[in-house]
């Protein structure tokens, strides 16, 4: 499963998605239901999976669903190869 890249988190914890988005959040063990911020959500509440850098709200960060990590935009960058 690719790395995906999110453009901004909504809040410091949880990023609404949509439907196409919740098999790699779930295959990740990222997946919320019935959140605040909508009917699914990919949870980065814990930061990055590399460096612990908190992911806030408004900041692109990445989700790699192989590893099951949430990863800052550096670690995304350079784990995809960007």
């Amino acid at each position: 499963m690719p790395i995906i890249r999110f453009e901004e988190a909504d809040t410091d914890d949880l990023t609404a998605v949509g439907e196409g988005i919740t098999r790699p959040a779930r295959d990740a063990g990222r997946l919320r239901t019935g959140t605040d911020v909508g009917k699914y959500a990919v949870d980065h509440g814990d930061g990055c999976g590399v460096c612990g850098a908190p992911i806030r709200a408004g900041e692109a960060f990445y989700l790699d669903s192989d590893a099951g990590e949430v990863l800052c935009a550096t670690h995304g960058r350079e784990r995809r190869g960007d």
